[in-house]
């Protein structure tokens, strides 16, 4: 814990700081901003990497979502992207098809970010790169945060640093989140049996699901340096509790072997992905939580259009906040859950629960998901 009394300079230049660089991070200070510019101005985010940074992700950004945020943050996506208009959802050998045109595009996490930072640092964000999150503890209303580069006195903590959050960990919450364990690799795009790019296809590949996974394995085309490779990869949530794990490594290796890709498992790449359990909170007295460190939803496990999404609920509740001089919070989880964020959430949560409990309903449940939100 941070010292009360501690020696070390004590910065109180902040009013808030947000934990972590990332789609979550960036937007809910680039919606601050927008909102409330005085109070952007008394924000720092601190960001434990030096941007460029890689960062594992599938990359899809989803059209009902981010546009219409991006929209209205005026920020253009000027990096290299993959135009997705078919979404292809497999189940043994059923496909359902979903066509739109630019349906979602994908992009490398790695130029994303720093495309959102390099905006938000133009229009006045005070970021710290290379700064991480250590501790805090309460102070006379406040926190006193502690990181490797010294301590500050907020009023107002986000917590925006992903699956793994350690200002999540800090809070001691009751309810703890739920983790999907995830796969991935980058391979040489093959033609023959890589499909996907000359069709402008992203594949969602649930057969799997017979084997006791639950999740799917995915097939993305994309960019790397201007040219186009595959993002293959698989994910199992276990949002069904007390059944028996599958073999993950084996189904990859199986579905990877089908394209002809051999690669020795150590060089695969794993992340975790969050969801929250019902009555989990996402906030405390002076703490809220976004993106990832907040939860996601386990049925697609897709983060971007979330992250940024979080961002806007968090920017409002920090405004209103400080307008009221009430730090509590307490109302936070309650506005993400009436938000079409946490709609959004609870939709896609309730048909996870479904489609792993009534196996054959994959697809119909998708084409039911899909007809609702077009």
């Amino acid at each position: 814990m941070v010292k009360k009394g501690s020696e070390q300079h004590v910065n109180s230049d902040y009013e808030i700081m947000i934990v972590g660089g990332g789609p979550a991070g960036i937007s809910t200070w680039l919606h601050l901003q927008k909102h409330n510019p005085d109070l952007a101005a008394k924000c720092v985010l601190i960001e434990k990497a030096k941007y460029p940074r890689e960062k594992l992700c599938g990359g899809a950004l989803h059209k009902w979502m981010t546009t219409k945020i991006l929209n209205n943050l005026n920020i253009q996506v000027t990096i290299p992207s993959v135009s997705i208009d078919t979404i292809e959802i497999h189940f043994g050998s059923d496909i359902y098809k979903y066509q739109e045109n630019n349906f979602f595009r994908i992009i490398r996490r790695i130029e994303f970010d720093n495309l959102l930072a390099k905006t938000a640092i133009k229009r006045g964000l005070q970021l710290h790169e290379n700064e991480q999150f250590l501790d805090m503890n309460r102070c006379n209303n406040k926190l006193l945060i502690k990181t490797n580069k010294g301590i500050y006195n907020v009023k107002v903590l986000v917590g925006a640093d992903g699956a793994l959050s350690l200002v999540r960990r800090k809070m001691n919450m009751s309810i703890q989140p739920h983790f999907a364990a995830t796969i991935e690799i980058f391979s040489p795009l093959n033609p023959t049996y890589d499909p996907e790019f000359s069709k402008k296809t992203a594949v969602l590949d649930f057969s799997a699901v017979n084997q006791g996974l639950q999740g799917y394995v995915w097939h993305f085309p994309c960019l790397y340096d201007d040219k186009p490779i595959m993002n293959h990869g698989i994910c199992d949530t276990r949002i069904i509790p007390d059944t028996t794990r599958p073999d993950m490594k084996k189904i990859f290796k199986e579905e990877l072997t089908k394209r002809h890709i051999t690669r020795e498992i150590k060089s695969w790449s794993g992340h975790p992905i969050t969801y929250l359990p019902d009555g989990g909170s996402l906030s405390q007295p002076n703490i809220l939580l976004v993106g990832d460190a907040a939860g996601i939803e386990p049925l697609l496990c897709g983060g971007i259009h979330l992250a940024l999404a979080y961002g806007e609920v968090a920017a409002t509740t920090i405004s209103n906040s400080f307008q009221n001089n009430d730090f509590s919070l307490i109302e936070y989880t309650q506005i993400i859950q009436n938000h079409y964020l946490g709609k959004y959430i609870q939709k896609f949560t309730a048909a996870a629960k479904y489609i792993y409990t009534e196996k054959t309903k994959i697809l119909d449940t998708f084409a039911k998901i899909m007809a609702y939100k077009k």
